[in-house]
């Protein structure tokens, strides 16, 4: 059940953009466009995976951030539990001990602190249970909600083929109110910006980087703080979950070269690209599991310069950790407890298209940026588009400008210092001419 703030969750500023198309490049559903040479996030069409957030140097893409609304809900006496994301191991790596995370939450304020792996255990089971009924008929994993948005938006004839089971974040939430109540706020803490704007169940959602200017502004740190453990329920291998195969590791299945039933991949181009093969019928009765960034231990909310294999082997040494720990008669007492609990959704379609104009206009918009034989094609990439005719094809949507092609800007400055040069000669003859003319008067 998406929310509409999914649409102004990433926005410009544009006092910082130096027009480098680098966004226009990194956006796998090219949700940005250019307007008088400013790069602007076009919100009914982005799924919030915050690439363009992370690719820009120059700090001219953004995201809402709401860590000063907890703050407010922390100060105001509520009770509030923080649901924690699986990835906090990969970075929270300044901490002496993984259970000072918990103990910091209540410090800061917070009733109680959960792990959402629990949720993603549940998940688990959902998702087993549906692989196992299918009848031929293949999903595509419902977790990561950047990848839903995409679906609704971008493919919505796919939309019948997302599973229709939670989030791990909307599972532990909803299994939190059993368990402590339902006056109870829950803000959802992680690597993701697109959580933001996944579910109205949720009263609030921050980053892991908006964690740390919460935790600056209540001035927390671990000194004179002790360890403490997370609080019920307790979660299992659903702590697997942001990494590639976490889904079918919390399954119990194994990664077999030989079972083709599911395909598991990430990273936006890897997603797109299965997507797109997944509607083409090439990928008839397969399970996707797909996360849109390179796992979420890389998502946009993650602090940056973070080094991805070291992060996946903290989150595998956390797992390992917590299974040799995990008592397994009480975990089945919890999930058993809350086996009941409805973990299904729907999804909406939300159709954002763009207008595929006949050859004559395409032919047209391509002369415009100087391709008039397919030789001229250059598909160089530097307008931020894989193709010349996908460039064109954004120009007539309104989307691109004619100066985004380099090439085509270089040649048209080329011809107007050749030109230029042609009429300073000119000038420079026209004056000596009028020297002369001067002295034949006189």
């Amino acid at each position: 059940m998406a929310n509409n703030k999914r649409n102004t969750l990433v926005y410009t500023v544009k006092d910082r953009c130096r027009v480098c198309y680098t966004c226009v490049r990194e956006c796998p559903v090219k949700a940005i466009k250019i307007v008088n040479g400013q790069a602007e996030v076009m919100g009914e069409r982005c799924i919030a995976c915050g690439n363009c957030v992370s690719v820009c140097s120059q700090g001219a893409k953004a995201f809402l951030e709401s860590y000063s609304e907890v703050a407010e809900m922390l100060l105001s006496g509520e009770k509030v539990i923080a649901a924690v994301a699986p990835s906090f191991p990969a970075e929270f790596t300044d901490l002496s001990d993984n259970r000072m995370l918990p103990a910091m939450l209540k410090a800061l304020g917070f009733y109680k602190v959960v792990e959402v792996s629990f949720g993603a255990d549940m998940v688990a089971i959902e998702y087993k249970k549906l692989m196992e009924k299918n009848g031929g008929k293949g999903y595509i994993t419902s977790d990561c909600p950047a990848v839903v948005a995409c679906i609704e938006k971008h493919y919505p004839s796919l939309v019948g083929s997302l599973a229709p089971i939670v989030s791990p974040m909307v599972a532990i939430n909803r299994v939190v109110k059993q368990l402590y109540g339902n006056d109870l706020k829950t803000v959802f803490i992680g690597p993701c910006i697109a959580k933001k704007g996944e579910s109205t169940e949720i009263d609030e959602s921050i980053t892991f980087t908006e964690l740390r200017a919460l935790f600056d502004l209540f001035k927390i740190s671990e000194k004179n703080i002790s360890p403490a453990d997370f609080d019920p329920p307790f979660s299992g291998k659903g702590s697997a979950f942001p990494v590639s195969h976490g889904l079918l590791n919390t399954m119990g299945r194994s990664v077999d070269i030989t079972d083709d039933t599911v395909v598991v991949t990430d990273g936006k181009d890897s997603i797109m690209q299965a997507i797109k093969e997944y509607e083409l019928g090439n990928l008839e009765g397969k399970h996707l599991e797909l996360l849109c960034c390179e796992g979420c231990i890389m998502g946009p909310g993650m602090s940056p310069d973070g080094n991805r294999f070291y992060r996946r082997k903290l989150i595998s040494e956390y797992v390992k950790e917590k299974m040799n720990s995990l008592d397994e008669e009480q975990f089945s007492r919890q999930v058993n407890s809350f086996s009941h609990i409805d973990f299904s959704q729907s999804f909406t379609v939300s159709k954002q298209e763009i207008l595929i104009p006949d050859e004559a206009e395409l032919n047209k918009a391509l002369a415009s940026i100087g391709k008039f034989h397919p030789n001229d094609h250059l598909n160089c990439g530097a307008c931020g588009y894989h193709t010349c005719r996908e460039h064109a094809i954004a120009i007539i949507n309104g989307l691109a400008e004619n100066e985004m092609c380099l090439p085509y800007t270089i040649e048209k400055m080329h011809h107007m210092i050749s030109d230029l040069n042609i009429s300073n000669d000119k000038l420079a003859k026209a004056k000596k001419a009028l020297k002369h003319s001067e002295k034949l008067a006189s």
